[in-house]
């Protein structure tokens, strides 16, 4: 009977240990390094605009504000991830910039608390500086490995890494899924 106790505990232990052991799945995967690094000149775009950033940054290149192409803001680190879609109803794969590394990128202040974004139609919504130091929240420029024109949500929208952390709720983040992005305020 001591035997059965100490070969049930051993299991018990073993199952435990390789339980703790298993390596977390990651919640992006790199696809190109960035060939800006965060304090560096971002040069004036190229090509169209694809997105504006203002008040707290201390990267600027055209007045007051910071203007990127797609070209641009690709060069500061791409990475990717799959994820439910809760707009499109389908699990989609999307790569850009970690909003976190983005803001690296951008010079933000450490009094920033907020982004606010507005889309094309003026829609607005604002994320916290903290959460987008808590999740790896996407600044995507592409879905599936297609870069996104305006008709398909581009050339730019948010993304919410839902399946990695399922402590994001999708109810109340859903709306902050903006995308047909125009500018970005830091505050």
């Amino acid at each position: 009977m001591k035997t059965i106790r100490c070969l049930s505990f051993l299991l018990v232990v073993l199952f435990l240990t390789a339980c703790g052991n298993q390596a977390k799945v990651p919640a992006y995967k790199s696809i190109t390094p960035a060939s800006i690094q965060p304090g560096d000149a971002i040069p004036a775009p190229t090509n169209e605009t694809a997105l504006t950033i203002t008040g707290g940054t201390g990267v600027k290149n055209r007045g007051d504000a910071l203007l990127l192409d797609i070209a641009t803001l690709e060069k500061l680190g791409l990475v990717e991830y799959s994820v439910n879609d809760p707009w499109l109803n389908a699990k989609n794969t999307y790569s850009g910039v970690l909003m976190s590394d983005f803001l690296k990128h951008i010079g933000m202040p450490s009094s920033a608390t907020i982004v606010q974004i507005t889309a094309l139609d003026d829609f607005q919504i604002d994320i916290s500086i903290s959460d987008i130091q808590k999740w790896p929240i996407l600044l995507a420029t592409r879905i599936n490995g297609d870069y996104m024109n305006i008709e398909n949500n581009g050339p730019t929208r948010i993304i919410f890494p839902y399946d990695t952390f399922p402590e994001i709720d999708q109810v109340a983040y859903k709306d902050l899924w903006i995308w047909n992005l125009k500018s970005m305020e830091i505050k």
